[in-house]
């Protein structure tokens, strides 16, 4: 059995809530029941993941994605280097995950289709800074796209560890959701500090 842990945070509002269970279910099974209706789910992973599922591959399986392209500035033994990394972003495509190995995912539920250059503004403006893990900026996402949007964000070593963030309303739909499951070990705590 895995243990799970969701940290779910409302969008400008303080504390949060954790939930712990245990389950044999991959987490793709948690984040499918994370989806409200009527919503499309968007997964954005950062350059340095993207070899678990190559992009011929996608391909080959007709995968709907788009490559966004950023230029990282590294330290090196003579200075600083630049070099071009490839994020991937996948469209909505139903019931398609993209293998979760270790590294920086993050599910985006939106009401409205979005294009490639939508998203990557609101990325270039709400997590500026792309070369840290998606999860340490975790509390510092402000402004989606839209106010119902909301977003996973995904340990960047343990996919059943992650963090929904949401308005008010979202968050206790998908608690709810939570709740009414059989899951064993079930523990909901809220700290609101």
């Amino acid at each position: 059995m895995t243990e799970f842990i969701v940290l779910f945070q409302k969008l400008g509002i303080a504390g949060c809530a954790q939930l712990e269970f245990e389950s044999d279910l991959p987490a793709e099974n948690f984040i499918q029941l994370i989806m409200l209706d009527g919503y499309y789910m968007y997964q954005y992973i950062q350059a340095g993941n993207i070899y678990v599922m190559l992009i011929s591959k996608l391909k080959e399986n007709q995968i709907n994605f788009e490559q966004l392209y950023r230029i990282r500035i590294e330290k090196t033994w003579f200075g600083f280097a630049t070099r071009t990394v490839r994020d991937l972003l996948i469209m909505p495509n139903q019931n398609f995950y993209y293998p979760h190995e270790f590294g920086s995912y993050l599910y985006i539920f939106t009401k409205q289709l979005r294009s490639k250059a939508e998203i990557e503004i609101w990325l270039d403006n709400e997590f500026s800074n792309r070369y840290a893990d998606i999860n340490e900026e975790f509390t510092g996402f402000k402004n989606l796209m839209n106010p119902e949007d909301y977003l996973i964000a995904t340990n960047h070593d343990l996919q059943h560890q992650f963090g929904v963030i949401g308005g008010d309303d979202k968050i206790a739909k998908i608690i709810t959701k939570f709740k009414n499951t059989s899951l064993k070990g079930f523990d909901l705590e809220y700290n609101n500090e």
